[in-house]
């Protein structure tokens, strides 16, 4: 009895710990959104990603109708190297931003938004984000900034920012708060079954109109590209592919859908 009567004592005790650790668990795991008024820039927007008064990223244009994202030191943006350039990826809302997105350049691969009508992956495009790395001294963060963009090229607009302050923490394209499932995967797709061995099952959470398909191997070299996919489900076969690690890319209309890990077996 004398146990039990103990045991009850030390209860609100326990759940005050409980309390405490599930609030430490949010003060460690915090989402930094700043809000600005939208910036229509006729030169060059530099983005202080962490607000510490170092300038972290610059957005600029390199011609009249040409746009461009220049990292500070070892930050970097995601993208893809495409006919000798370099292309930041337009993400859409929710898909995720880690380092599970497989090819990040830095600021010695100054990326092109976009030029004119048909260059890059920004031009015309509204409320997209750019998938951002930051690198504070030894520590890793992500993060994104959410952009308009003329149809021709001629202005952009930014809008708002945020990264997660807790290193090596994904972040979704437009969070601004935690969420009860901020660990879910919110790629655009899934592929299934995975490991691959004849063929996988690309099935994805919206209706695909023009879309374009990219399987890179582990080195971000390009080995498989369907192009004009429509719909929500379809198939990809192996064909002669040997068994390793890969990445799944998909874009639809020149927007980001998402991206995921493709692993084939023998």
């Amino acid at each position: 009895m004398k146990t039990k009567i103990v045991f009850l004592q030390k209860l609100p005790f326990l759940f005050c710990l409980m309390i405490l650790f599930a609030c430490n668990s949010k003060i460690y795991s915090q989402i930094i959104y700043t809000d600005i008024p939208d910036a229509t820039p006729n030169a060059t927007f530099t983005l202080d990603l962490n607000n510490d008064l170092v300038d972290d990223f610059s957005i600029y244009f390199g011609a009249t109708d040409k746009v461009m994202c220049s990292p500070s030191n070892d930050n970097a943006y995601a993208g893809n190297f495409v006919g000798g350039m370099y292309l930041p990826w337009a993400i859409a809302q929710s898909n995720s931003i880690c380092d599970t997105l497989s090819t990040w350049f830095d600021g010695s691969n100054p990326g092109t938004l976009a030029i004119g009508l048909g260059t890059g992956y920004w031009a015309g495009q509204t409320d997209k984000y750019l998938a951002l790395k930051l690198i504070v001294g030894t520590n890793t963060y992500y993060g994104w900034v959410r952009l308009d963009m003329s149809g021709a090229s001629t202005s952009f607009t930014v809008k708002d920012y945020a990264y997660e302050s807790s290193p090596n923490t994904c972040i979704q394209a437009g969070q601004t708060a935690l969420s009860i499932d901020e660990n879910t995967s919110r790629s655009g797709f899934s592929v299934y079954p995975n490991p691959v061995i004849p063929f996988a099952t690309i099935q994805t959470k919206d209706n695909l109109k023009n879309a374009t398909l990219t399987i890179c191997n582990s080195n971000g070299q390009t080995v498989k590209q369907i192009h004009n996919l429509s719909g929500q489900t379809f198939s990809v076969s192996r064909d002669n592919l040997p068994g390793g690690v890969y990445f799944i890319r998909i874009t639809d209309e020149n927007t980001f859908i998402g991206e995921e890990k493709l692993i084939i077996t023998d």
